[in-house]
């Protein structure tokens, strides 16, 4: 008899999820405590200091004013005003889901035209976390992570 086998289901029954979409997610000990990448983008679920574009800025015939832009699920607020970058400024966007994200001008241009760098629809790096797990792609050190620690649990 294994040890999995004793455990009272009485216990466990409450650690069940709840639909199809959570089932598969636990199947494999993935999570939703989603964390930013350290890429130089600040990503927050309050609204990130902004600012309008200078009259320099607009006198500049190269340069290209992205407020009010949308692409995919983004929508460009403005000139991120704490944030800066080499070689390229850095945009406030909201996300369809409420978080705020900084992106460089050259990832909403390129968007913007259609040689979207990435994913099929610009989300924010959370929305694009949740719709891998969606498609069923998960990370497997994680998930042996997570069984072996489900495991030492049940010892």
């Amino acid at each position: 008899m294994t040890r999995l086998a004793r455990v009272d289901m009485d216990a466990v029954a409450p650690l069940y999820p709840s639909d199809k979409v959570a089932g598969r997610v636990a199947a494999r000990g993935e999570h939703f405590e989603w964390e930013p990448a350290r890429s130089g983008k600040v990503h927050s679920d309050l609204p990130l200091a902004h600012r309008a574009p200078t009259e320099r800025e607009l006198a500049d015939p190269t340069y290209v004013d992205l407020s009010g832009a949308t692409i995919g699920r983004l929508k460009v607020i403005g000139v991120a005003a704490d944030v800066t970058s080499r070689g390229n400024q850095n945009w406030v966007v909201r996300c369809v889901c409420g978080a705020y994200e900084t992106r460089k001008g050259r990832y909403i241009k390129a968007c913007a035209a259609g040689n979207n760098p990435g994913s099929s629809e610009p989300m924010c790096d959370a929305c694009g976390y949740t719709r891998k797990l969606q498609l069923g792609y998960h990370n497997p050190k994680k998930a042996a992570a997570a069984a072996e620690a489900i495991q030492n649990c049940i010892r």
